[in-house]
Order: structure tokens, then sequence, then C-alpha cells
């Protein structure tokens, strides 16, 4: 991303508050979170979940991994509640990607890990999507047609995005957190079809 759009994205995160976020967008951001939880949820037992679960072996209190008792670091809750939302396919679609597939599960284990409020996700997942948005809008082609995953490579840096609004950072580093989440993007749309397409959603929300 080109320096000044980060920097102005940065002034923009550090700067949103819950009044500036208009009243029409607040019930979208309420079913965006109700939706994640939902497909979540539907996916608790999927072989691709399963795997990352054995696989990883989460440890650390820091969040709940797929709503459910059993608690792991922040960033391993995020992978998995992350590939969890998007592993079904019946996840929100808007910004030509998933936005709440990764946005809810990185808010959900950032917050829990800071004790943040209600309104602080609210105003997260606003920065994220807003984020995300911006970003769509100044390139006009389509990330498909190119080969790409547009979940895995908008997503990283939208919930770096919503992740620094939770932490409350300032301009320059909201600016250095989201430059962070850009270098981490990936994904390829070679990868449909395979458990892989739902880990770029996963891997976006812990990035």
């Amino acid at each position: 991303m080109p320096v000044e759009l980060t920097q102005c994205l940065g002034c923009f995160i550090a700067d949103l508050r819950i009044e500036k976020i208009p009243a029409s967008a607040l019930p979208v951001i309420s079913m965006g979170f109700t939706d994640c939880c939902g497909v979540m949820l539907a996916a608790r037992s999927e072989p691709a979940v399963k795997l990352l679960l054995e696989t990883i072996r989460p440890q650390g209190e820091e969040a709940r991994l797929l709503l459910g008792k059993r608690k792991a670091r922040a960033s391993e809750a995020a992978l998995i509640n992350g590939t969890a939302a998007h592993v079904l396919d019946f996840d929100d679609v808007a910004q030509r990607g998933h936005p709440s597939t990764v946005l809810v599960p990185a808010i959900l284990a950032e917050a829990e890990a800071l004790n943040a409020s209600g309104e602080s996700m609210v105003v997260a997942y606003a920065a994220g999507y807003e984020t995300w948005a911006e970003l769509v809008r100044r390139d006009k082609d389509l990330h498909h047609s190119k080969g790409w995953h547009p979940t895995g490579i908008f997503g990283a840096i939208g919930a770096s995005a919503a992740c620094a609004s939770l932490r409350g950072l300032n301009a320059e580093k909201a600016a250095q957190a989201i430059a962070i989440g850009a270098s981490q993007s990936s994904g390829i749309i070679s990868n449909f079809g395979t458990m892989v397409k739902s880990l770029h959603a996963g891997r976006a929300a812990q990035s």
C-alpha cells in the first residue's frame, strides 16, 4: 500500500468513535456478528476445524474457541474460529469477499483478551470493514480474475485495522499495524474446493 494511503487509514482508525458511525450501519454490524457466529457454530465438527485443533493443540486462556468453554491464545482462537466461519461458505458476501468471517473472529479473540467492551467491538468492526472497503474502492480490477482470493488479501489488512482500533492505537501505530497486516496477506483461488480456502480466512483473522 502507498505510504500516504496507509497513513490516512491509520488516522481514520485512530479517530473513529461510536458516535461517528451512522445509525443505519449498526444493524449491519450486528448482522455481521450474528451471521458469523452462526456459521462458526455450524462448522464446529467439520474436518478442517478438527484438523486445526489436532495439529495446533491450542493452549492459553485468552479467548474462546468456537464460542465454547475451551480457550486458547487470541491468535490461535482467531485462526481456528476464522477457518470455521468460512468452511461451509454460508458466510456473508460483500466488498468482493467475506468480511465478517475474518473481522468477527479477530475481534472476538482480541476483545476477549483485552476485556474490551461491546461498543469497542462495534467500532473495531466498522474500522476493519471501512478499511477493507477503501482498498477495494481503489482497485477496480477483480482479484479473482488474477488468481487471488480477496478474503485472504483484504482480510488480513481489515483484521489489523479492527485490532488496532480495539487496542486504541494512535494514528502512527495503527498505520504500522495495517502495513504489517498487508505483508501477511495471502490466498490464491487455486485452493478453492479444498480445506485451504477456509484457511485463508482463518489466517487473515490471525494476521
